[in-house]
């Protein structure tokens, strides 16, 4: 049985596809590229790819339809190919580099590091640095792919360069500790954190406390700044609720984490990740049928960025129901969206035989 319920990954791109769209109006003719882009936005890729095609045969921009198909490209897992398109995006530059061709190198990185060829992402965050020389950003994911490279030292330095471009940046702070746990350096990275939380001044809000004690493991005083967060009139809910939930989770209080989550549901209901943690509460405590409903109303925001895990574990729920049949058919679907997948394969396999 699938026990994989959730699923992360760092988002690389600056600037969204949207306003990558909005940037095709200097372009005479841009129909096919703009489709493609569309259909992106809709988790369509071979639709796309089939746009960008055309939008090649029709003459259109190679800066963006290359750039758009390279990004179909990816998400259907065939970075081989979006390499080359992403490369053709940056070749057709006139020799001004634009923001659009730092994004597009942004994109080059993650598909080099999705290769396996870390050093060429290296070159590219490089790249990236060498004209803009103060990008955290850069920094941050230089760093990883080091750490990926198995190069710590200057891994590290490249966090420590990123957190004094911006010490204020939490959601930084926590990246690198992520990053660091994952590669076997947990305690450095909590070290990180634990100097944010001693050096803490009146520009720290109550949120940033709670995420800090969240991930230094100090449940009791990460849900108290986090209540308070939660009743503070200008500050963005939704980030704050997830965080309480998860805390709630933590403690295995799914309760309390369900009814965090359906109040602030039933006053806000565009947030998938939130209907994703719901969904994950209402399986631990067997309420399997919820589940599924929270992972659908979830999948209907089509948030390009939390589908994919949304509609695994909208299988999971089916397969601790005990209706593989669904599980199966909805895995068969989910094959044909994401065909890099590979444990989703393994687990389809195993669906067929129950």
């Amino acid at each position: 049985m699938m026990r994989r319920m959730g699923r992360a990954r760092i988002v690389i791109s600056a600037i969204t596809l949207s306003i990558l769209c909005s940037g095709c109006s200097a372009v005479a003719n841009h129909d096919n590229t703009d489709s493609g882009l569309a259909y992106i936005e809709t988790l369509e890729y071979e639709n796309a790819l089939e746009s960008f095609n055309k939008a090649i045969e029709a003459g259109e921009d190679d800066g963006l339809l290359y750039r758009g198909l390279g990004i179909a490209y990816m998400k259907l897992g065939r970075y081989e190919e979006a390499k080359e398109a992403l490369l053709k995006s940056l070749e057709s530059s006139n020799g001004i580099i634009s923001s659009m061709d730092f994004d597009t190198n942004y994109y080059l990185a993650d598909c080099y590091s999705s290769l396996g060829d870390y050093e060429s992402a290296e070159n590219t965050y490089n790249a990236i640095l060498n004209l803009h020389p103060n990008d955290k950003d850069a920094y941050y994911l230089r760093g990883v792919a080091r750490l990926k490279e198995g190069n710590h030292d200057d891994a590290y330095a490249d966090f420590m360069k990123s957190i004094s471009l911006d010490s204020r940046d939490i959601d930084t702070l926590v990246m690198i500790y992520k990053a660091l746990a994952d590669y076997g350096y947990e305690e450095e990275g909590l070290a990180i954190l634990q100097d944010a939380m001693d050096n803490a001044d009146q520009y720290m809000s109550n949120y940033e406390k709670g995420q800090i004690s969240y991930y230094l493991g100090n449940n009791a005083e990460a849900q108290n700044y986090l209540e308070q967060a939660r009743s503070e009139r200008d500050t963005e809910k939704a980030p704050v609720v997830l965080l309480l939930g998860l805390t709630a989770q933590k403690q295995g209080d799914y309760n309390y984490a369900v009814s965090v989550y359906k109040s602030f549901l039933e006053n806000d209901s565009e947030h998938a990740d939130i209907y994703n943690q719901l969904g994950l509460c209402q399986i631990q405590m067997g309420d399997y049928e919820g589940a599924a409903e929270s992972f659908d109303a979830g999948i209907a925001l089509n948030d390009s960025s939390i589908t994919q895990t949304l509609q695994l574990n909208k299988i999971t729920a089916y397969e601790y129901k005990g209706d593989f049949a669904t599980a199966k058919s909805l895995m068969e679907q989910y094959i044909q969206s994401y065909p890099d997948d590979a444990d989703a394969a393994r687990e389809y396999v195993f669906l067929s035989t129950r």
